[in-house]
């Protein structure tokens, strides 16, 4: 599968999946590339152990989140907005 153009200048899943060698590699993919949900769910498939552990952050993540004001919410969904799909792609997984 072909992904949209990028500043680590992959151009398919297969060169993206070669390419991520940790889980910072596979957290930094999914936070530059705009991925649709078909990409990023063939993607997370691959790396079940850091899929797990991106699960288990988000849960952290959300938590914290919980606490601050709607307005700082809403920033940091526009300035996410990679996070969506991921979640969407986790809780369609499990």
């Amino acid at each position: 599968m072909n992904i949209p153009e990028n500043e680590l200048g992959l151009t398919t899943t297969e060169e993206l999946i070669n390419w991520t060698a940790s889980y910072l590699h596979f957290k930094q993919a999914l936070e530059v590339l705009e991925l649709t949900p078909e990409i990023t769910q063939h993607y997370l498939k691959h790396f079940v152990e850091y899929r797990e552990r991106l699960a288990k952050d988000l849960i952290k993540q959300g938590f914290l989140e919980a606490r601050l004001p709607k307005e700082m919410r809403e920033k940091i969904a526009q300035e996410k907005p990679y996070l969506a799909i991921i979640k969407q792609v986790l809780d369609k997984d499990t």
